[in-house]
């Protein structure tokens, strides 16, 4: 009874959810088609997007590892100074704002990877038979930095907390140092996981409505969409599979 309860409570959100959905998805469909009638051509946005791209594709990883990795190291030498001029006062508030400052430069330094790696990928696209090899090596040089950048915040974390282990050069860096973390850090950990599993859940589903709304302005290959799923799917089938194992590792 007390299930059916549940139900009958959620019910009603799930199809005022449902609702909004098909009414915003009707709405553009209906905003597209209507641009068709009168002869709004949106292909020149996707035309203009794409010379954007091009166009910085030779600049933007130099100039964005500027911006992201510089703001990296200096978010770590702020920690580093927290910790070597720490006065004697409270060492839980000095440490805790350092890890702050690290994690913020581990951000960083995560969000140049996927810069690189976007721009990599629009070498192979736009410069196939032109010379690429400069990008390719502001790609490396730049892949270079971030993994020192991350070296240099977990050797600080590592001094701060003696009981971590591993390297950012090791394969298993991830696996080590979750072991050497306490029962309260791999909880904070896996709430943590939990949170970014529900929010690319929904960021899937919006890229899967947005890649079907699009489909009706641009011919937009079926491999776009494979793609997805495939990530989604992975990340479901994974995550179902663990929960699985944890269970069944927890009940012998």
């Amino acid at each position: 009874m007390k299930e059916q309860s549940e139900n009958r409570r959620a019910l009603p959100k799930f199809f005022l959810t449902m609702l909004g959905s098909l009414l915003v998805g009707g709405a553009a469909g209906l905003a597209i088609g209507m641009g068709h009638i009168f002869g709004v051509d949106l292909s020149d946005a996707a035309v203009w997007l794409d010379g954007a791209v091009y166009s910085a594709t030779s600049w933007a990883i130099p100039v964005t590892s500027v911006l992201t990795l510089g703001g990296a190291f200096w978010l770590y030498r702020r920690a580093r100074q927290k910790v070597s001029g720490w006065d004697g006062g409270d060492e839980n508030d000095a440490s805790e704002e350092a890890e702050r400052l690290l994690s913020w430069s581990m951000l960083l330094s995560a969000v140049q990877l996927l810069i690189n790696l976007f721009f990599m990928a629009a070498v192979a696209v736009y410069y196939m038979e032109k010379n690429g090899l400069p990008i390719v090596a502001e790609f490396i040089v730049s892949c270079g930095l971030v993994i020192f950048a991350q070296q240099k915040a977990v050797d600080l974390t590592r001094k701060m907390n003696p009981e971590k282990r591993g390297s950012v050069y090791d394969s298993k860096f991830q696996k080590k140092w979750l072991e050497s973390c306490d029962e309260s850090e791999q909880r904070q950990i896996g709430q943590a996981c939990y949170r970014a599993y529900m929010v690319t859940t929904r960021v899937c589903i919006g890229v899967w409505m947005a890649l079907v709304l699009l489909s009706m302005v641009y011919r937009i290959s079926l491999l776009s969409v494979f793609v997805l799923l495939l990530v989604w799917g992975t990340m479901q089938t994974v995550y179902t599979l663990e929960c699985i194992r944890l269970s069944r590792k927890s009940g012998e």
